[in-house]
């Protein structure tokens, strides 16, 4: 286990950060994310090693640069290009989504629509569901692409599409990097610019 991960989280949950928004810090699924809550200090204090752990990705480095964020989004803007969809808006996920979305909506001329994941909302005892922010374009009777910056176990886009798909058409979507294998989530073609797996060298 890495040690600045399992820090990482004991400093996120100091702070008061719920488990649904350390899963969209570290960008692991939250099954992850709530099993390091719960045993980041054990683990650090003892150096134990947990197989099967979920991949740990850091693209700081990517997003605290506007510039080079752009230059993701161009290549981004270009996969989509080459496959020659109709659309005619960008949909982001909250909270990483959203900045990728942002400037591939602004270089392919679409409009924007940002989507809330139910595990960012507050819970107050009433089923919780994902919602598209009212601050931003509508998405009713529209087709769109769905930006996302990591997929880790679908479970996110797996809502996020089944609640589009109540009032447009989501035709793909598209991510920075996928830890989950998928070709597609709910019959939503998905197209990753980075694909990412774990290989069980025990015994090599």
């Amino acid at each position: 286990m890495d040690k600045k991960l399992l820090e990482k989280v004991i400093e996120l949950k100091k702070s008061g950060l719920t488990v649904g928004e350390i899963a969209d810090e570290l960008n692991v699924s939250m099954e992850t994310a709530r099993y390091l809550v719960l045993n980041a200090e054990k683990l650090l204090e003892k150096e134990e090693i947990k197989k099967n752990v979920d991949i740990f990705i850091d693209w700081k480095n990517i997003g605290s640069s506007a510039y080079r964020l752009r230059k993701i989004s161009s290549i981004i803007s270009d996969i989509i290009k080459s496959r020659k969809i109709e659309f005619d808006t960008v949909v982001g996920i909250s909270n990483s989504g959203v900045p990728i979305a942002t400037l591939v909506a602004e270089e392919l001329d679409k409009e924007l629509a940002i989507y809330i994941p139910k595990k960012q909302l507050l819970e107050d005892g009433k089923r919780i569901i994902g919602s598209i922010s009212q601050n931003f374009s509508t998405i009713s009777y529209k087709r769109a692409v769905i930006i996302d910056d990591v997929v880790t176990s679908g479970s996110t886009l797996t809502e996020c599409v089944k609640q589009l798909k109540n009032s447009c058409s989501p035709k793909l979507i598209v991510v920075l990097i996928d830890k989950s294998g998928l070709d597609e989530i709910d019959g939503v073609p998905l197209v990753p610019l980075i694909r990412v797996g774990a290989v069980n060298i025990e015994g090599l």
